[in-house]
């Protein structure tokens, strides 16, 4: 009986824990396989993109009689995050939130995957909601004209008069669609499509003021999901000056560790951005080497880390050992993406070397230093003249 009851305990456990990473199964229906050079589609990919942005497969299925499936496996606490189905030749493909539960996508043809149709958990219910508003704008626009032209004849909506009425009820349509949809986002903060949207669509739109006040509003059930950090860093690069917060970028380290920028609260960061092939990175290189004989005993207060703008890791590392920089209180981070890496597009690094002081608050202390300043301004810090405190912009 005791056997039989702890059997059943540990099944229990089991299944809780299934529970808790969980399933997306996907299951996909295609009316006609042909893709636009008229070979049936035989196989589709579930493809996700990495932090760099790079497209990576996680799994593929093939298609029989038009039907596919996906049973993928969360990893425990995988956040809902967007996906997609490829292997339609050159269309974008479907794009879906993955996240436990089932959901169903029916597709009219293979040539034209991208107008599939995506239903059966939250998010993905939610974002058709979402997508809908564009859809009743662009609708209400077209009646509009419509309304216009059966009112007015073909010849005056083709005349100056018509064509500036017809751009009016466009304006005015988007204008009423865009506000919705904004809305519509804050409505439902605590969704990671929001935060998505919010980065993808509307952050370019809006000023940098006004997106500091969309990030205020986004609720704190999303604060751990990879889409909020993304727009939270996006906000911070775009607002970035003397005095504010400096974004917090992925640092993979020379020693295989991945840390963070914030982790090194409570410490001064020197933030240096380089090439090694770069002859200024160079001059750079030799004074941070004088920065590291003031510092090296005060580690608790300061901390180098010199971020390479390189694709080849390799040759990055022997650069480190060539040029003596491996030391203590030294760190060395590259993501091998060169001018693509996600921390210089933050930092907005358009040529190198470009050298920053964070302060232990996490506050930008220097925009950046030139090769004559970085020891000056240590010495100062250490001597406890916070000079950029007095220096922060409006």
């Amino acid at each position: 009986m005791q056997h039989r009851l702890l059997t059943t305990i540990i099944s229990i456990a089991a299944y809780i824990t299934v529970g808790a990473q969980g399933t997306c199964i996907i299951n996909g229906n295609i009316a006609d396989s042909k893709l636009s050079n008229g070979k049936k589609i035989k196989k589709v990919y579930l493809t996700r993109k990495n932090e760099l942005g790079q497209t990576i497969e996680v799994a593929q299925a093939k298609v029989k009689k038009g039907k596919y499936t996906f049973n993928y496996n969360l990893a425990q606490d995988e956040p809902a995050m967007q996906y997609t189905i490829t292997g339609f030749g050159e269309e974008k493909g479907i794009k879906l939130f993955v996240e436990p539960g089932e959901v169903t996508i029916d597709t009219q043809s293979a040539s034209n995957a991208t107008h599939s149709t995506v239903t059966g958990t939250e998010t993905n219910n939610l974002y058709n909601e979402y997508k809908a508003i564009a859809t009743n704008g662009n609708n209400a626009a077209a009646k509009e004209i419509a309304t216009l032209r059966e009112r007015n004849g073909n010849e005056w909506i083709e005349s100056k008069e018509g064509e500036e009425a017809v751009k009016r009820a466009i304006a005015h349509q988007k204008i009423k669609t865009e506000a919705e949809q904004l809305k519509f986002l804050i409505d439902h903060n605590a969704s990671p499509m929001t935060a998505l949207e919010v980065e993808q669509a509307l952050l370019p739109k809006l000023s940098s003021a006004y997106a500091e006040q969309i990030l205020k509003a986004m609720s704190t059930l999303l604060q751990n999901h990879p889409y909020y950090h993304s727009l939270r860093n996006k906000v911070l690069s775009n607002c970035m000056k003397v005095g504010s917060e400096a974004p917090n970028i992925s640092l993979p380290l020379n020693n295989g560790n991945k840390t963070h920028l914030a982790d090194y609260r409570g410490k001064h960061v020197v933030l240096n951005f380089w090439r090694k092939d770069c002859s200024k990175s160079a001059e750079m290189m030799t004074e941070l080497h004088k920065l590291h004989e003031l510092i090296k005993d005060k580690q608790e207060q300061f901390v180098i880390i010199s971020f390479a703008l390189e694709n080849n890791t390799a040759a990055w590392k022997e650069a480190i050992q060539s040029n003596g920089a491996d030391k203590e209180g030294w760190l060395h981070a590259c993501d091998g993406a060169d001018n693509n890496s996600p921390a210089a597009k933050l930092y907005k690094v358009e040529e190198t070397p470009k050298t920053l002081l964070i302060e232990p608050e996490g506050r930008v202390a220097s925009l950046n230093l030139e090769v004559d300043e970085i020891v000056m301004r240590a010495e100062q810090v250490l001597a406890g003249d916070l000079y950029y405190l007095d220096n922060q912009e409006e």
